[in-house]
C-alpha cells in the first residue's frame, strides 16, 4: 500500500491494529538482528529512552515481544530488555 492520503494512513493504522502490518511506516516485520528505535517508554527497562537504537536479539510470541540490546559506543551494553511491538519501530541499519 502506498500512503497518498489521510484515508490510506488510517487504513494502514487499522491493519496494524489487526496485526496485518507489523511496523507502521516501514511495512516490515521485525526479526533477529534488526535495528530498532524505541518509540515509547518501557517501565520494565527504565534505562531505555525514547529515540535509543538497539538490536533485536530474540523474537518471542510470533513477533509480539522482542529482547533488545542497546550498546554504547565502547561496545558495552547500555541496556537489555523486553519490548512489545508497539514500543519499538524498525529502522534501517546505520551501516546499510
Amino acid at each position: 500500500m502506498r500512503i497518498t492520503s489521510n484515508d490510506a494512513f488510517q487504513e494502514l493504522k487499522l491493519k496494524e491494529q489487526r496485526n496485518e502490518a507489523l511496523c507502521l511506516g516501514c511495512f516490515k516485520s521485525i526479526k533477529v538482528h534488526d535495528v530498532i528505535k524505541v518509540i515509547s517508554e518501557n517501565s520494565e527497562v527504565p534505562e531505555a529512552e525514547v529515540g535509543d537504537l538497539g538490536a533485536v536479539v530474540i523474537v518471542h510470541n510470533n513477533g509480539e515481544t522482542f529482547e533488545v540490546e542497546c550498546a554504547q559506543e565502547n561496545g558495552h551494553t547500555k541496556w537489555l530488555g523486553t519490548f512489545i511491538k508497539e514500543q519499538i519501530k524498525w529502522v534501517q541499519s546505520p551501516t546499510s
